[in-house]
């Protein structure tokens, strides 16, 4: 049975453009025994940009958002998502467009973490029924303006 899970993202908070938050929550559109649970909000901060774009790696930097997918101890399963979003500003004129990049390991070890860079990766939950996600990516600040953006991120996972 495949399952769609979806991450909404909102990036609030971006006063001045110097600083926000993509604020992670889940939503579970086909039951299949598959949890998504946000453990870390990814952290946007201009002061880290170069020309108005901004890169978090997933493997490395601590601003990097964090997911856990929890499923049947030792299964196998597909992920795939859409790379890139645009994000609108829900209260006026402005866009981010965010590229993202996401990385997976079996334990919660960030920097052990592989890149999950093609359209689909088969992958293994761990002997405790779980994986880590790391989302990170490139962030174009430059036709950002302050008030809140919302977008989307999906991840498709299913058993295989």
């Amino acid at each position: 049975m495949a399952g769609l899970l979806s991450c909404f993202f909102l990036i609030s908070s971006l006063q001045g453009q110097t600083s926000g938050i993509i604020r992670a929550s889940a939503t579970v559109v086909e039951a299949t025994g598959i949890q998504l649970i946000p453990m870390k909000d990814m952290i946007i901060d201009e002061a880290s940009a170069q020309d108005g774009i901004l890169n978090i790696s997933p493997v490395t930097d601590e601003k990097a958002g964090k997911l856990l997918v929890k499923g049947k101890v030792n299964s196998s399963i597909r992920l795939s998502y859409l790379n890139e979003m645009a994000l609108v500003n829900t209260s006026g004129d402005g866009t981010l467009v965010c590229k993202y990049v996401v990385s997976g390991y079996r334990t919660d070890n960030q920097s052990a973490s592989q890149l999950l860079d093609q359209v689909e990766r088969i992958v293994q939950f761990n002997e405790k029924g779980e994986f880590y996600l790391w989302l990170g990516g490139r962030v174009d600040l430059s036709r950002a303006r302050p008030g809140s953006y919302d977008g989307e991120f999906t991840i498709q996972i299913e058993y295989i």
